[in-house]
């Protein structure tokens, strides 16, 4: 479930990957900050931006996520860095404890369609997430209020190391805040570890970019800012309150809820209830579940059940 709760602050769409990066701010900013010349830079491209200073501050997050194996030289790794390379950016930061097990949230991760189902059933609200790949590393989503967008799943790991605890995402969402209609892209960065009790901390950092100087002093306001991290901790309240609720035993609000309906559905619960009774889940169990459960339902098609 805490998929939902960045997912809506900075969603990226995947359509923006279908454009090439602007070089006039990935080019310089990689060659600053990583000591890397891309291939299909030009001298002209490779000019630094006059009005941003490339110090240690403004390279911390191209240095930190390049650390952690996302390629330059790759479409959503150019996509990343490009908008990383921008003049004004402005950073938010939210933090604090889910009350699930790694197991639990790979689950959730793996079948995030399931788990808007699980919070609009337990919060009586409106999300909604779907995929728009077969590898669910893009997909689109709203919590039914102020925040939508689309989004791809750049980094799932740190080298290859701690899958599901270090993500990377780049987005492109909508959200209304104060009288504003806001549109535009995110980096956000993701990183979850298990506590002492066995519960998931987790650290969110998002980082947006605005369009002008107008913008950008609008958006480092404290007032905007306590209006932004009260949507955040809205989404936040939802996941914990439902996934408390269901790990208690109350299973009434999807008794009562229509959205459960389906014999896949009910498949799920039953899986989640074994996984938070102590059954192991690691990211991508889902794709050989699914392959299973399509094995499983030709048998039951077939005359004699083979």
């Amino acid at each position: 479930m805490q998929k939902l709760r960045f997912m809506f602050l900075l969603v990226l769409a995947s359509s923006i990957l279908a454009a090439a990066a602007d070089k006039s701010l990935l080019c310089p900013a990689v060659q600053k900050c990583l000591n890397i010349t891309l291939e299909q830079c030009s001298a002209e491209d490779l000019k630094p931006n006059r009005k941003i200073k490339y110090n240690e501050e403004f390279c911390a997050p191209f240095i930190e996520i390049s650390k952690r194996g996302l390629d330059p030289k790759s479409k959503v790794g150019a996509e990343v860095y490009a908008k990383l390379g921008s003049e004004y950016r402005v950073t938010y930061e939210s933090k604090g404890t889910l009350p699930a097990t790694p197991n639990m949230l790979a689950f959730l991760f793996d079948y995030m369609p399931f788990t808007a189902k699980l919070i609009n059933a337990y919060q009586d609200e409106e999300y909604e997430i779907h995929y728009t790949s077969k590898d669910h590393k893009t997909f689109s989503g709203t919590n039914g209020r102020s925040l939508s967008g689309d989004f791809v799943w750049a980094l799932q790991d740190s080298l290859g190391k701690k899958t599901l605890m270090r993500n990377v995402f780049l987005g492109y969402g909508r959200c209304h805040v104060l009288r504003w209609d806001l549109t535009g892209t995110a980096v956000a960065i993701l990183d979850m570890d298990v506590n002492t009790k066995g519960e998931m901390n987790y650290k969110l950092r998002a980082i947006v970019f605005p369009a002008n100087s107008i913008l950008n002093s609008i958006m480092q306001m404290d007032l905007f800012k306590k209006v932004v991290s009260s949507k955040i901790d809205h989404i936040v309240k939802d996941v914990v309150g439902s996934s408390k609720t269901f790990a208690k035993g109350d299973k009434r609000p999807i008794a009562k809820s229509k959205l459960f309906t389906s014999a896949e559905d009910q498949k799920l619960l039953k899986i989640f209830e074994e996984i938070v009774a102590g059954r192991k889940w690691e990211l991508g169990d889902a794709f050989k579940q699914d392959a299973l459960n399509a094995k499983e339902n030709s048998k039951e098609g077939t005359p004699d059940g083979k």
